[in-house]
């Protein structure tokens, strides 16, 4: 969430930004107004005491990485899973719920307009990341996600928008073509 948490920054401290770049940024599009139903934060909480490992390996195969995978991406898989398997693994399922249901119920595509300053989009087009999308109807599923769309919307929204694209990559290019990424990275950076 870190793509949403930045544009917030941005949109309440323009004065303070520079320039925006959101990697797969989750919250181009409102889940719940598309026909994702609600999951009480408790009800998300017990959801999360039952995460494991391989839900999570399972997970990021199919959203991260378009599924592919590399054993080099087991270390991220461990050290989630390690969080919820330690000593705090309550705390922190509480917290991955908090967590869920604010990104669910304050999406910030309805704030791109507002954004002031530049801002460099780095998606990788594979990426079908969507809140809940489990709890959604198949048919409904079948529209969430679709960051080879939800990307040019977001350039097209946001004023002051540069577009990079990744054809072939998930929701986290940065790891699975970090060359490729950087790149793209450090050229857009020089542009803005």
């Amino acid at each position: 969430m870190g793509g949403m948490l930045a544009t917030r920054f941005a949109l309440m401290y323009p004065e303070a930004t520079e320039q925006l770049v959101l990697a797969n940024p989750i919250g181009l599009e409102d889940w719940k107004a598309l026909g994702v139903p609600y999951q009480s934060i408790d009800d998300g909480y017990q959801s999360e005491l039952e995460t494991t490992a391989e839900g999570i390996r399972e997970y990021q195969q199919s959203t991260y990485y378009a599924d592919t995978w590399e054993p080099e991406y087991d270390r991220w898989v461990e050290m989630l899973a390690g969080m919820y398997a330690g000593e705090d693994g309550e705390c922190v399922a509480w917290n991955q719920a908090l967590t869920s249901d604010m990104v669910f119920t304050q999406p910030v595509v309805y704030e791109f307009g507002e954004l002031e300053v530049p801002t460099l989009l780095l998606i990788g087009e594979q990426d079908n990341t969507a809140i809940g999308k489990g709890r959604a109807s198949q048919d409904v599923q079948a529209t969430l996600g679709r960051y080879d769309v939800l990307g040019e919307q977001a350039r097209d929204a946001i004023p002051d928008a540069t577009l990079v694209e990744f054809p072939e990559l998930g929701h986290s290019p940065q790891i699975q073509a970090p060359a490729r990424f950087h790149e793209a990275l450090l050229e857009g950076l020089n542009r803005q």
